[in-house]
């Protein structure tokens, strides 16, 4: 009888340690997913529209009433509408996910709402890298936070 509860109590811990190994190796594939490197080519041609910013949806209203977007032209180039003025800028893939938008240039037209054409300016250039997951385009600071969270426009 002893022998029968030693092997028992055995096969359970045995099945206990196992099972802490597969979520262990769970949770560093998840990890190692999270930071896949995109190929620059999946964002050429798109027009990638702003989903949510610094994580906050962006809401049309009366006095917001353009999706802002970016476009990436070539490896060196991009342009878009931050809401009401057009832009263009400079764009430099520098390594593996990382990317760098600079020399931003705006028109100037009078617009009734300037703060998430600001806010998106800022993002863009503290941008650093990104991820391209399914339709989604996620641009990140040097801190990995998600400044700017695009989707494709099909339009």
């Amino acid at each position: 009888m002893k022998k029968i509860l030693f092997i028992a109590v055995l096969s359970a811990i045995t099945t206990a340690c196992s099972n802490k190994k597969e979520t262990e190796t769970l949770d560093k594939t998840e990890v190692q997913t999270t930071e896949v490197t995109a190929d620059p080519n999946e964002m050429l041609g798109k027009k990638w529209r702003l989903k949510e910013l610094n994580g906050t949806p962006i809401v049309l209203d009366s006095t917001f009433e353009k999706y802002p977007y970016i476009k990436f032209n070539d490896i060196n180039s991009a342009s878009g509408n931050l809401g009401c003025n057009g832009f263009g800028a400079k764009v430099e893939f520098t390594g593996s996910n990382s990317i760098k938008i600079s020399e931003i240039t705006s028109t100037e037209m009078a617009c009734g709402n300037l703060e998430i054409e600001t806010k998106f300016n800022e993002a863009l250039q503290n941008t650093t890298n990104y991820i391209v997951s399914d339709n989604t385009l996620y641009l990140n600071n040097n801190q990995n936070t998600t400044v700017a969270t695009l989707e494709i426009d099909a339009n």
